[in-house]
């Protein structure tokens, strides 16, 4: 007990001893150390990829995901998952592509993007659609490393209701309104001057161009 008591007081006579100086150059050190940490953590994060996954009009109110790449090393995408409850709204033409997209080995460099259609215009999604929020998780990696960075985000389209939406005053597709302004003459002669607006889109492995009306409006 009696030597417990002698090492006790020798631990504090040497914490006594413990200098101005000693304690400047440990803080200096401690200092030194944080600035290394975070020199080390900011050149990593400047060479882990990132992946940006948002909800943005191509074309008109066409509804599209952006898969755009803002980092500045190269990626690649190893899964892409849709909520299944909000994809099955869509047409059956896109549900089992979006589903079932076998996306694994996607790659996507620097300042570049690819757009996934949802084959639906805006209005059709707010008024018709029971659940109008898309859930979506991704894993990806930068391109030859196999650590993997997973992710979610949530795209509730409610929320861009109020949003302008630019309609050109340009009618690229005049032929395409004079066609069906034809079938409609031979269905009813009260109806004359009515133009379709169209958005027609097309996806890579597509062979035709699909059409979605857009609206009608009256001359």
């Amino acid at each position: 007990m009696e030597e417990l008591i002698r090492e006790l007081i020798e631990s504090v006579n040497n914490l006594n001893k413990f200098s101005w100086n000693e304690a400047i150059a440990l803080f200096s050190l401690i200092a030194a150390w944080i600035t290394i940490i975070i020199l080390l953590k900011d050149k990593f994060e400047s060479r882990r990829p990132y992946l940006q996954i948002t909800f943005e009009l191509v074309r008109d109110n066409l509804a599209c995901i952006i898969l755009r790449n803002v980092g500045s090393v190269p990626l690649e995408i190893k899964k892409l998952g849709f909520d299944e409850k909000f994809i099955r709204q869509l047409p059956e033409r896109e549900q089992e592509d979006l589903l079932n997209n076998n996306i694994s080995k996607m790659k996507i460099f620097p300042g570049k993007q690819w757009i996934i259609c949802l084959g639906v215009i805006i209005p059709d999604i707010l008024e018709h659609y029971e659940k109008k929020v898309l859930s979506i998780d991704y894993e990806y990696s930068k391109v030859g490393e196999r650590k993997k960075y997973k992710e979610f985000t949530e795209i509730d389209f409610k929320q861009y209701s109020r949003m302008l939406v630019y309609v050109s005053e340009i009618d690229e597709l005049r032929n395409q309104n004079k066609k069906i302004e034809k079938e409609m003459k031979k269905i009813s002669k009260e109806v004359e001057n009515i133009g379709a607006t169209i958005v027609q889109y097309a996806n890579i492995k597509g062979t035709c161009v699909k059409t979605i009306v857009n609206g009608y409006e009256k001359e």
